[in-house]
């Protein structure tokens, strides 16, 4: 796993159903669902952040982000080995990982310390918003 790591999914789901679920679970399988939520987290704030710096060599770990992505992996693990038999906490604990990426996207809550998309001229400012109507039709 190259941004999560096993204690981060100790700190989602209990040790037991860990063991159950996600320990049992070949790496190669982990590290493709990692992968697939970091893509899922990267469309959510790639507007607002630097991506690449966040999740390049070396990763810039933002403990919103890291709870973010495990709670999504510990989902679709669990989801994956019982898909018929997932206990309601689950789907709730997904529900809060998009809406905490939700947050970050909207700028409600922020990851400190992290890299924000800066513009040509260096600021990292707010995109702001226009009216382009033209009530008389005319250029």
């Amino acid at each position: 796993m190259r941004y999560i790591t096993r204690e981060d999914l100790i700190e989602v789901i209990q040790g037991r159903l860990l063991d159950e679920s996600v320990s049992e679970l070949p790496e190669k399988i982990l590290n493709g669902l990692e992968s697939k939520a970091i893509d899922f987290a990267i469309s959510y704030i790639s507007g607002r952040y630097d991506t690449d710096k966040i999740f390049g060599d070396p990763v810039m770990r933002s403990g919103l982000l890291v709870q973010a992505i495990a709670m999504i992996v510990v989902y679709r693990a669990v989801r994956r080995n019982a898909g018929r038999k997932v206990p309601d906490d689950f789907p709730d604990m997904y529900s809060e990982a998009i809406r905490i990426l939700s947050n970050i996207q909207t700028g409600s809550q922020s990851l400190a310390g992290m890299p924000e998309v800066t513009g040509e001229s260096g600021t990292s400012g707010s995109m702001m918003y226009g009216n382009t109507t033209n009530k008389d039709f005319f250029i």
